[in-house]
């Protein structure tokens, strides 16, 4: 399980970005971070059963950045990737986005010079990795999370036929692949 929550005192945009995470990542969990330390909040997220942890930072009250953690033993380590938001467009804003039971996730790569990228998403978010060929095989209540960093540095979550909008979708700024670190502060 996928625990999703935030760096300290989270702007309204900030939790409206998370929840929509929560509601397209299937078996996702939201925690709220208050004014816990980072310890005692990976600490919460382990005794809810997570064991990755997805954390969304902010830059100027808006979602900047995602970093990975995963519970390895009895310790949480940053795991790579990490993803500087250069904005985003929650799935409220769009005009005729509807919202869907989603029962399965998968990433896919927009062109083959994504595929790195979209296999360092799909292990840190624990979903498959598919390819185009795989696209037609899957079924409505599927999220596809886009990756598309070579063309239009964006990521987003899509319906399988790529024609609707399921989730937030994110404009890039730079895709690490390495993990952030606590080098930076969370």
């Amino acid at each position: 399980m996928i625990a999703i929550g935030t760096t300290r005192k989270p702007t309204q945009r900030v939790r409206s970005f998370i929840k929509e995470l929560t509601r397209v990542i299937p078996g996702s969990i939201r925690l709220t971070r208050g004014k816990q330390g980072f310890a005692e909040f990976c600490e919460a997220a382990h005794a809810a059963g997570a064991t990755r942890l997805l954390l969304v930072g902010a830059f100027h009250g808006s979602p900047g950045r995602i970093g990975f953690l995963n519970y390895s033993g009895d310790t949480w380590e940053f795991y790579p990737p990490t993803v500087i938001i250069k904005s985003i467009q929650l799935l409220r804003e769009v005009q005729d986005a509807q919202t869907r039971n989603i029962k399965k996730l998968v990433v896919l790569p927009d062109r083959p010079y994504d595929a790195k990228k979209a296999t360092l998403l799909a292990d840190a978010l624990n979903v498959p990795y598919i390819d185009r060929d795989s696209l037609e095989t899957l079924k409505n209540n599927t999220a596809v999370f886009r990756v598309g960093i070579s063309r239009y540095k964006a990521m987003d979550f899509v319906s399988p036929d790529e024609t609707q909008l399921l989730g937030p979708s994110m404009k890039v700024k730079h895709f690490l692949t390495r993990p952030m670190g606590e080098q930076k502060r969370w």
